[in-house]
């Protein structure tokens, strides 16, 4: 599945055609609009992350702390001493930026707020990882095989 541009997604109705708030007042509502939200082309369940589009990848969430540096005009991603490290050193270039995009949750809620910068990069092993900046601090929080 080809990621849809953010202006196709704005573009996708709200809510199905004819309803107004509340949208989930009843049973019928609530599949309603279940419904609608599978119908967008740009959603895609994590049960379909091997199907068509994906290559047959997986998606391997996690969070892990890593070090994100800058050096002779390339970015590499760094593991912290003592992790388990896939090379020499630990460290792997940027070879790439496929994505960026900003996730915001839990704003209800101090305590479980969160607001960071989410970037895909395509790394020189060949592996694919979402990385994510948070109050100043970088962590490796996914891996798509």
């Amino acid at each position: 599945m080809e990621g849809a541009g953010v202006s196709e997604i704005h573009r996708y109705p709200l809510r199905p055609q004819g309803f107004e708030e509340p949208l989930f007042s009843t049973r019928e509502s609530r599949r309603a609009v279940a419904e609608h939200l599978l119908g967008a082309p740009w959603l895609c369940r994590a049960s379909e992350v091997g199907r068509t589009g994906w290559g047959g990848r997986s998606v391997h969430a996690s969070e892990e702390p890593v070090e994100v540096e800058r050096r002779r005009g390339r970015v590499l991603v760094l593991r912290p001493p003592g992790r388990r490290q896939r090379r020499r050193g630990g460290e792997r270039k940027v070879v790439e930026t496929l994505a960026r995009w900003r996730e915001v949750g839990g704003w209800w809620s101090e305590e479980e707020a969160r607001d960071r910068v989410v970037v895909r990069a395509l790394l020189s092993d060949g592996a694919i990882v979402d990385l994510a900046r948070e109050d100043g601090a970088w962590s490796l929080v996914g891996t798509v095989d």
